[in-house]
């Protein structure tokens, strides 16, 4: 795999995140309210977490519903970035010494106006709230720049899943459609393109997937170029040969750490 550079981004919240765990979260009926709840209440402390130099960045983004999901279609995604592979796994091994205790005290610090049996209560319904959380680390192969100005609340991102058929898959996608993007990122007709690949996953995650492709665009975008020539063309017309695309997901930006 080519080298990872740090200017390069997983997800667009942080300039310096090479790693993400992903977890696609599905709640139970009537449990949205709740569900917001919890997220507010742990995003306290996952601004510590940040602060304490732990990861980069924290992310719930909101996914629209399509007409063909199923009743286990994820409801939100929730991003943990990291600098580094160490990094990552020092905050994974770290749970064993986890502490609901020390975490519910470190929110409270953060949420002066709620109480700490408040605090409580939120964090002990997880369980009733989350019917399934499918989790995978990713790492970043390749990516355009981000344009435009940071992320906000209430942005949109795109993305779909890949199944990688040849060996040479990401040199694929790094030659022949990082470029097309780039372009169109170049003209402010795109913000954001990023290849990521799925290194790990646990036992709920969907098996099929190798990568995961994201696309973050512009309000109102002109038509895009298109190279008309047979080089082109021929390599675009691969794309079957070379992987299997999911259907695209849309994501809305709904909480993020500073």
């Amino acid at each position: 795999m080519k080298k990872i550079l740090l200017i390069l981004l997983v997800f667009p919240i942080t300039l310096s995140a090479q790693y993400a765990l992903a977890d696609f979260v599905v709640i139970n009926d009537g449990m949205d309210a709740d569900y917001h709840k919890l997220e507010k209440v742990w995003g306290a402390w996952h601004q510590n977490s940040i602060d304490q130099g732990e990861k980069t960045g924290w992310a719930v983004w909101k996914r629209t519903p399509n007409d063909n999901d199923d009743e286990n279609a994820a409801h939100y995604v929730v991003f943990n970035q990291f600098s580094s592979k160490e990094k990552m796994e020092d905050y994974i091994n770290g749970g064993d010494d986890f502490s609901i205790n020390s975490a519910i005290s470190t929110m409270k610090s953060k949420l002066k106006a709620m109480s700490t049996s408040s605090i409580r209560k939120i964090v002990q319904s997880e369980q009733k709230i989350k019917k399934q959380v499918r989790s995978y680390t990713l790492q970043i192969v390749d990516a355009t720049p981000l344009v435009g100005g940071d992320i906000k609340i209430g942005d949109k991102m795109r993305f779909a899943t890949m199944s990688q058929k040849e060996d040479d898959y990401e040199e694929y996608e790094s030659n022949v459609w990082k470029p097309y993007f780039l372009d169109e990122v170049m003209r402010n007709n795109h913000r954001w393109w990023a290849l990521t690949k799925i290194v790990d996953r646990n036992e709920n995650a969907y098996k099929k997937p190798s990568h995961i492709v994201w696309n973050i665009g512009v309000e109102n975008p002109k038509e895009f170029l298109i190279k008309d020539d047979f080089i082109s063309n021929k390599m675009r017309g691969m794309m079957d040969t070379y992987r299997e695309m999911g259907n695209a997901q849309d994501l809305t930006l709904i909480y993020k750490t500073n």
